[in-house]
């Protein structure tokens, strides 16, 4: 029984180190979704590609809990980087939508969605932001 139980918690131990790793970035493929934290790089595998989340440049959407006269936007900035060559890109979803935007930039198409959405009583601290993010060509 004790041999089982070790087992079970070896287990554990390695998915949730495996999650951990995840969750640090990794690799994708191509129109496979992953989030990003700020700082986080993620491959794309088979296209020499690297994106890392730099920094949300802008938050002024309008919080869900209030009633405004514009709906605002959350800019993010990702470093791209192909081969030698690397590039900026911004990506801006609007206020008061919570479905996914697309942008599309060289020869690539992102779909994305940032969180979490604010609220009037609460401050998003830079930790707390993620890019929900997909790669397609």
């Amino acid at each position: 029984m004790k041999k089982y139980g070790l087992s079970a918690l070896v287990l554990v131990i390695t998915v949730s180190l495996l999650c951990i790793c995840l969750a640090c970035g990794g690799k994708a493929g191509l129109g496979e979704e992953f989030s990003l934290s700020i700082g986080q790089t993620v491959t794309i595998s088979g296209e020499d590609l690297a994106i890392t989340f730099e920094e949300v440049s802008g938050d002024n959407r309008c919080a869900s809990d209030v009633v405004c006269i514009t709906a605002g936007e959350v800019v993010c900035l990702l470093k791209v980087a192909q081969g030698e060559s690397s590039y900026n890109i911004e990506l801006a979803q609007p206020g008061l939508y919570y479905d996914y935007s697309q942008e599309s930039y060289e020869n690539y198409k992102y779909t994305f969605k940032v969180e979490p959405y604010p609220e009037s009583d609460k401050i998003i601290s830079d930790d707390d932001y993620r890019i929900l993010l997909a790669v397609n060509k």
